[in-house]
């Protein structure tokens, strides 16, 4: 019997630095990640973006990305040290 697991993207790299560019950047969308993560496909950031928005860690208005209040916390107590 098989163990029921959480959904999870296979390239946990595209969202760490999806993550690392809405925490540094002053202003990130959409267009600016896909010019960012050149060797990333957009179907792979789109799929990276959704994730982390159903979890939480970011927020998407229109085509603007940002952390959420929760991730910038996270980062402010060093627990995400960018």
């Amino acid at each position: 019997m098989q163990s029921e697991s959480k959904q999870v993207p296979d390239d946990h790299g595209t969202e760490r630095t999806i993550v690392l560019q809405v925490l540094t950047a002053e202003r990130c969308s959409r267009v600016k990640l896909l010019s960012e993560l050149r060797d990333v496909s957009a179907e792979a950031i789109s799929d990276a973006l959704s994730n982390l928005e159903a979890q939480g860690v970011v927020v998407i208005v229109d085509e603007q990305v940002r952390a959420s209040g929760t991730t910038r916390h996270l980062d402010a107590l060093g627990l995400i040290a960018v």
